[in-house]
């Protein structure tokens, strides 16, 4: 995997070239039989070549670099018949479009994602629960604590809450800078997640991440406060309904709230019937 091309800032490309890991991380995806895979940026196929010894029946390789589509479409796994590499941006494309005759279920994601890009990347996943099973996304080190992180941790934020709506995820490992060329500034870890077809307490995902931005945009405040401009663009009075069951708005902050209890208080708040349960994430939601 070492010739070809190389990497190049634009594309913020580090080429994994640690075998054993990029192993690792295609058998964390787990494929069955009837799996389909999307690959996110393939590059020069380190992690592509794993997965085509996996008894997947289809894998898409997604790559906006015209030399690594060229460079992938020589390899003799990819002209096996099983890969077929697609030249594009994949936060433009949607994952049911690239396997259009595969169902949810053995509709899977995975990729080593470029830095520059984790935060939209893993929305555009969220966006797609509902037709996505699964996914295994290798990114940031601090990003994927944020991933799994629990209330109480300085790492609990939005994005926390973001994956809990949409999936259960699993920090399954980490990967040092030396497993790539170049060799990043940081530490990446390998995070699976497996995508919920619907979200927990049939909360409506626009506003209720609406919500979710406005209570933690001001960390340090309490929520009445940090929820003051939200409450005022949908006509809601804190102060007459600053208790939501236990809570008491004006005593909490939303740091302080797992991501069920931020979904009650938002149901409290404004009722069951807000929003459209399939909503869109907006991109660069994350915190």
């Amino acid at each position: 995997m070492g010739s070809g091309f190389a990497p190049q800032k634009r594309f913020s490309q580090n080429f994994l070239t640690d075998v054993s890991t990029a192993r690792s991380i295609a058998e964390a995806l787990q494929i069955g039989a009837g799996d389909n895979v999307v690959e996110i940026g393939p590059g020069k196929g380190a992690l592509t070549v794993h997965l085509c010894e996996s008894v997947a029946d289809r894998i898409v390789g997604v790559e906006l670099d015209d030399r690594a589509v060229q460079f992938l479409s020589q390899q003799p796994w990819v002209r096996s018949g099983r890969v077929q590499i697609v030249r594009g941006d994949a936060l433009a494309l949607r994952v049911r479009d690239l396997l259009p005759t595969t169902d949810r279920q053995h509709r899977c994601v995975i990729g080593n994602i470029p830095y520059a890009i984790t935060s939209p990347l893993l929305f555009w996943l969220f966006s797609q629960a509902h037709e996505v099973s699964r996914g295994v996304v290798m990114m940031q080190r601090e990003v994927a604590r944020r991933c799994v992180a629990g209330v109480g941790s300085k790492d609990y934020g939005i994005l926390s809450v973001a994956t809990w709506l949409h999936a259960r995820a699993r920090l399954m490992f980490h990967v040092k800078p030396g497993s790539f060329f170049p060799r990043p500034d940081v530490t990446s870890s390998v995070v699976r997640f497996e995508l919920l077809a619907e979200t927990p307490m049939n909360l409506p995902v626009e506003n209720f991440m609406e919500f979710v931005r406005a209570a933690f945009s001001q960390r340090r405040k309490v929520m009445t406060n940090a929820l003051a401009d939200w409450a005022r663009r949908h006509n809601l009075d804190l102060k007459s309904t600053s208790v939501i069951g236990a809570v008491d708005l004006a005593r909490t902050r939303a740091e302080e709230c797992p991501p069920q209890l931020l979904g009650e208080i938002f149901l409290g708040l404004v009722g069951q019937g807000a929003g459209n349960v399939n909503g869109h994430v907006p991109e660069g939601s994350n915190g």
